[in-house]
C-alpha cells in the first residue's frame, strides 16, 4: 500500500493483469466449446469419411513411422474425444481457479450437451462417449489441477 493506505500502482496492474488473463482463458474455452459442437454438428457419414481420412493419411503413417501398429479410425475418434474434453477442462480449472467440482459439473455439462447435439445432427446420442467424454475431463482436470498449484506456489513465493 502506498501513502494515506492507497493501493499501490504495482496492485492495480496485478489486478488488470489478473482480469485480462480470465478473459483470455474465456474466450479459450469458447472457442473450445464452438469446436466441440460444430464437430458434433456434422453429419455422421461426413464426420466418419474425417476420420478415415486423418487415421489413414496422417495417423497410420506417423505410427508406421514409428514403428507401431496401425489404428482403427474410431480408436482415432474416441481419442480425439478425450483429447477435446481434456483440453476443455484444462482451461476450465484455470477459469474457475482450481476448483475441481466446478470443473468437473462444466465438462459433465458439454458432454452431455454435445451427444445432445448429436441427436439433431443425425448421428444419434451414445452414452459411452460421455463416460470418454468424462475420461478427458479427468485428464484435463489434473493438469490443469497441476498447472494450478504450480502457479499458485509460484504467486506465493
Amino acid at each position: 500500500r502506498g501513502p494515506a493506505g492507497i493501493p499501490a500502482a504495482s496492485s492495480f496492474i496485478k489486478l488488470r493483469s489478473s482480469v485480462l488473463k480470465r478473459r483470455w482463458i474465456l474466450v479459450v474455452v469458447i472457442l473450445i466449446l464452438l469446436f466441440i459442437w460444430m464437430q458434433s454438428s456434422i453429419p455422421q457419414d461426413q464426420s466418419r469419411g474425417e476420420s478415415v481420412w486423418l487415421t489413414a493419411h496422417i495417423v497410420n503413417p506417423f505410427l508406421r513411422l514409428l514403428g507401431l501398429k496401425t489404428v482403427e479410425d474410431e480408436l482415432v475418434r474416441k481419442i480425439a474425444h478425450v483429447t477435446e474434453f481434456a483440453v476443455l477442462s484444462v482451461f476450465t480449472m484455470q477459469w474457475w481457479r482450481g476448483r475441481p467440482v466446478s470443473a468437473f459439473y462444466a465438462g459433465l455439462t458439454v458432454a452431455f450437451l454435445d451427444e445432445s447435439v448429436q441427436i439433431f445432427s443425425g448421428r444419434g446420442a451414445q452414452i459411452q462417449d460421455i463416460w470418454i467424454d468424462l475420461i478427458g475431463v479427468g485428464i484435463g482436470m489434473a493438469i490443469g489441477g497441476l498447472i494450478w498449484a504450480i502457479r499458485s506456489r509460484k504467486r506465493r513465493t
